[in-house]
């Protein structure tokens, strides 16, 4: 009907209201379609938002969570329940909050990942790998949450390679992205030395001037090695020498440092000696001399058990001469580059001598090897032999301070699994060989880990990596060992 205000497609219907609210519902599903539920922002209505990642510290009924931070972590140390910052070991827990209302908070499930650095080393495998559960585990896990909104206790193992890095996570998104980061852990390692320098003699003081401990704190640093300095130095009496059988009971005398069994024992004595072999030197004395010199940089003699045989030849007269008629002291000073043993001879009652004229003697006697320095193979002492180094550097403080730092670094590294046979990629390591111990021949045989002393004060890349790889959970560890 012409005049009407409606047309058939604008006719209002009976069921309006009801439209208007199936409306309303499609408005509110396709805002629904958007929250968090779906992946989106803002969350739904009701839904559980993660909220806060924690570390556990401590244990049972006196256990606590705390908030996480970037830090050190010191795996070789054994766990703490007062210090979280040690063990290789560490405890997360995720909680989830209601967006509105008070929904059950039961039964969330929460993921849990970690990044690793760009420059963590790669190929490592098994137990040296980071991983949730254990070592080596997992690089994903989950937990839910109880009625308190609290995931369980999760586990996460930090690689055991020094200088690794992970950043640990938690998040509602089961794709492992975005969340809660923990923060970023460090492995490191941290072991404790104490030192006991001689007293010198000839000279005053000890040789405390010639140990570089904070050169090779340094070192050992760069190989995410922390050191701490514990005991006291006990700046024992010169003993002219310690043999090798006797120096590990000995350097037990002067110890009350802390930190077995991650702790090595610096001690620099006089002359630390082994493998006696006897000399023979034949010689003529000038009429009306009686002693003869002994180079000390040749002859390492020990005083209560030099002597072995002597005999003299005058003319047609031959003979022997007991050891009483001999009589041992040393002159000089090694600092100078002139120090020596003295022989001097009383020839009093020696049957058919003449002091007047020249005498052949042919003396025959005990000299020891004098060692650069030496690690005790089942026990703690690091020893440093300083005489020989002092007359070996005469006129350079710096090159004698550089030749007691390699050893320094040499023997302990003994300690520490160095030179490796194999790296912690499981690949050999070529630079290695044995020869009274595993050692290293890179560098041009200038590496720490070299058979023989130098001034060098650098490890090899090759002993770098073993030593950041290394268990050092309980010193000593062998070069041969696993790792």
């Amino acid at each position: 009907m012409s005049g009407c205000g409606s047309s058939p497609g604008a006719r209002p219907s009976a069921a309006g209201p009801a439209a208007a609210a199936s409306g309303a519902q499609a408005g509110a599903a396709a805002a629904d379609a958007g929250c968090s539920a779906a992946g989106g922002s803002p969350p739904c209505p009701g839904e559980l938002k993660l909220v806060e990642v924690a570390e556990v510290v401590g244990l049972g009924a006196f256990s606590h969570t705390q908030a996480g931070a970037s830090r050190n972590q010191y795996i070789n140390l054994p766990p703490d329940s007062n210090h979280p910052e040690v063990g290789r070991l560490l405890r997360l827990q995720a909680r989830v909050a209601p967006v509105s209302g008070s929904p059950p908070l039961s039964g969330k499930t929460i993921y849990f990942y970690f990044k690793p650095d760009p420059g963590n080393r790669s190929g490592l495998t098994g137990s040296l790998t980071a991983g949730f559960n254990s070592a080596g585990g997992a690089a994903t896990t989950t937990s839910s949450t109880n009625a308190q909104g609290w995931t369980g206790i999760v586990n996460f193992y930090l690689s055991q390679y020094g200088g690794d890095k992970f950043e640990l996570f938690a998040t509602d998104d089961s794709s492992y992205k975005g969340g809660l980061s923990l923060g970023t852990l460090t492995v490191w390692r941290k072991l404790f030395y104490e030192l006991d320098c001689m007293k010198k003699s000839p000279g005053s003081g000890t040789y405390s001037a010639e140990a570089k401990t904070s050169d090779m704190e340094s070192s050992l640093k760069a190989l995410f090695i922390e050191l701490g300095k514990t005991g006291t130095d006990a700046s024992p009496a010169n003993q002219r020498m310690i043999k090798e059988g006797a120096v590990s009971a000995w350097a037990a005398t002067i110890r009350d440092g802390t930190g077995s069994p991650r702790y090595f024992h610096l001690v620099l004595i006089d002359t630390i000696a082994w493998d006696p072999g006897p000399k023979v030197l034949n010689l003529t004395l000038p009429a009306g001399t009686k002693t003869v010199d002994l180079d000390g940089g040749i002859y390492c003699l020990d005083s209560s058990n030099w002597f072995i045989s002597a005999s003299f030849t005058q003319g047609t007269k031959t003979g022997n001469i007991a050891s009483g008629h001999f009589t041992l002291t040393e002159a000089g000073d090694p600092a100078n580059g002139d120090d020596k043993f003295v022989v001097s001879v009383d020839f009093t009652g020696v049957t058919g001598v003449d002091t007047t004229k020249d005498i052949r003697i042919s003396l025959r006697f005990n000299s020891w090897v004098e060692g650069s320095g030496l690690q005790v193979p089942l026990g703690p002492a690091t020893i440093i032999g300083m005489r020989w180094r002092v007359r070996a550097n005469v006129g350079s403080a710096g090159d004698l301070a550089n030749s007691t730092l390699n050893t320094m670094m040499h023997e302990p590294g003994h300690a520490m699994g160095l030179a490796p046979k194999t790296l912690p990629d499981g690949t050999a390591n070529a630079d290695q060989y044995d020869k009274a111990g595993s050692h290293c021949h890179a560098l041009s045989d200038k590496c720490v880990m070299y058979e023989a002393n130098s001034t060098n004060v650098s490890f090899c890349p090759h002993c770098a990596d073993g030593l950041r790889g290394r268990n050092l959970s309980t010193l000593p560890v062998g070069g041969h060992a696993s790792y």
